[in-house]
């Protein structure tokens, strides 16, 4: 969950540069014929934008690319526009190509867990092809998120995940995800989404949406398998000079820096971490001095 700064692509340029980019006349003047309807289309994003409810937008069913969309465009046409063109083409293409690296490689939707390898249209192309080159509607994304995210979008406000560009800063700077430490051996860590108290139902909704289509409880969990079994490493070694108070300030100070994101799985692990007694007063070297003691008042 990082935000993005919006593209600063206005959206009929991108489009017209994406038809300079079809090959026959024919198919090129049916684009520019329909130009209102590109424009028509942008504004009724905006609408559904300030609202922040894109799922009301007018949505077609998978398959049949000779569908009529707006005008006189089929589905073809437009998802054409974006492989063909946008994907495919070479003025087009810088487009594509500048909006890719717009995250630092970093994947938005999880935290940057993943490397982007593609851009995500947070309305599915097969089911609202009129914003298939729409730049606010194209994301960078990585493999994992672009398969679990599918082909399909939400029918109701609740049900929409975060949208990196358009989505409030409460979103990406609040904490919402939360983690528990398991008393076990290994010790492991387990996430949940648990927006804050205050926020409208709705965005507690969507929160909760996004951390499950993007399947974050069981990415943060194998994240934080590895550095967990490291912070134990050091806690037997270098850290062990180190009496309670200040291990849990060591874990407090990893929870609070910037370099990670506030719902990233390396922050919340760690405000997890700090917050559990047990595991800040524990000796890590003997695993029974803390499955089986009462919690430290």
């Amino acid at each position: 969950m990082r935000q993005l700064s919006r593209p600063g692509h206005n959206p009929l340029e991108v489009f017209l540069r994406c038809v300079a980019e079809v090959t026959t006349d024919d198919e090129r003047n049916l684009y520019i014929d329909n130009r209102h309807e590109i424009e028509q289309s942008v504004i009724d994003f905006e609408t559904a934008t300030a609202a922040t409810n894109w799922h009301t937008l007018p949505r077609v069913g998978r398959g049949n690319p000779e569908v009529i969309i707006r005008g006189t465009l089929t589905k073809g046409a437009l998802v054409d526009l974006y492989g063909k063109c946008l994907v495919g083409g070479k003025k087009a293409r810088e487009v594509y190509d500048e909006l890719l690296v717009s995250s630092d490689g970093k994947c938005p939707f999880c935290g940057g867990i993943g490397q982007v390898h593609t851009l995500d249209h947070y309305l599915p192309k097969s089911n609202f092809p009129i914003y298939s080159v729409l730049p606010a509607n194209l994301v960078p994304c990585c493999r994992d998120c672009n398969s679990d995210k599918m082909s399909s979008f939400a029918t109701t406000q609740g049900k929409q995940g975060l949208h990196p560009y358009l989505d409030g800063p409460k979103f990406f700077s609040e904490r919402w995800v939360v983690a528990t430490v398991c008393r076990t051996d290994p010790i492991t860590v387990e996430f949940s989404c648990s927006p804050p108290e205050a926020w409208p139902d709705v965005d507690k909704l969507r929160a909760k949406s996004h951390f499950d289509q993007y399947s974050l409880a069981r990415r943060y969990g194998i994240q934080a398998g590895a550095e967990l079994a490291r912070v134990i490493d050091l806690r037997k070694k270098s850290l062990r000079i180190l009496d309670p108070v200040q291990f849990s300030a060591y874990l407090g100070e990893n929870a609070q820096t910037d370099s990670y994101d506030v719902n990233g799985w390396n922050r919340t692990m760690y405000w997890a971490l700090q917050r559990t007694l047990w595991f800040c007063v524990a000796d890590l070297n003997e695993p029974a001095t803390y499955l089986h003691v009462d919690e430290v008042a």
